[in-house]
């Protein structure tokens, strides 16, 4: 049994590491869609602000079907406005929705200004993971520490911040973990010590490929930060 776990976890960290070298070659944030699992409950919010509870039931170049408890709906890539996980209506001044952001169609330094509110409110137990590509072509990464309206803080592993002011921004992208399946998310809270005995939670239990870019803000498209509530 050992070593049968111990195959298996080189196997996903092999395909983890074919899966991070993809997504640094690109920068296609509908990527994202595609890593959905089809049996996990999402919300999606059409740019008219329509929103649809259910899964996804395939992924194409230029849409997603939603699989809803009375049918199937197409929406287009052009329309989506985001996809968040859970399938419950929530009132859209919820500051955990932003924590739940599983793909974002617009560009938003509001969106970023979202994280602070739980941030400043649990310092020490919440942790936001952002990628901040620079104009100057450089990348920096870290935990989240104070976004403003004219800068990002970024604190590394040895608890270095990093000031990067908004004229040097790029692109900013939330690192967040791959959502499981809703049966696996149930598992994964209520294993806990056991989780090692379900291979199908070996990613997320050994970090391999279990996190996964989430576009927050692009400067190149235009900004959009209007509220976002389902009608």
């Amino acid at each position: 049994m050992l070593r049968s776990h111990s195959v298996l976890i080189a196997v996903l960290a092999v395909q983890a590491l074919s899966v991070s070298a993809h997504g640094a070659a690109g920068s296609d944030p509908w990527q994202s869609v595609k890593q959905l699992p089809s049996h996990g409950s999402f919300t999606f919010v059409e740019r008219n602000l329509t929103c649809h509870y259910g899964q996804v039931k395939s992924v194409a170049a230029q849409s997603v079907v939603v699989r809803t408890d009375k049918l199937d709906i197409t929406v287009q890539k052009a329309n989506l406005l985001r996809i968040r996980r859970g399938n419950l209506s929530v009132a859209s001044d919820n500051p955990y929705l932003v924590l739940s952001l599983m793909y974002s169609g617009r560009s938003s330094w509001v969106d970023l200004l979202g994280f602070m509110t739980l941030l400043s409110k649990y310092p020490n137990s919440i942790k936001v993971r952002l990628s901040v590509a620079m104009i100057d072509g450089k990348l920096r990464k870290g935990d989240l520490k104070d976004v403003t309206e004219t800068e990002i803080v970024l604190v590394d592993s040895f608890f270095e911040e990093t000031r990067i002011p908004r004229t040097e921004v790029s692109r900013v992208d939330y690192i967040q973990t791959k959502p499981l399946s809703d049966s696996q998310e149930f598992d994964w809270e209520e294993l806990t010590l056991l989780r090692i005995f379900d291979p199908k939670l070996y990613p997320r239990l050994f970090h391999l490929g279990d996190t996964m870019p989430v576009r927050m803000y692009d400067r190149a498209v235009p900004e959009d930060d209007s509220p976002v509530r389902c009608r």
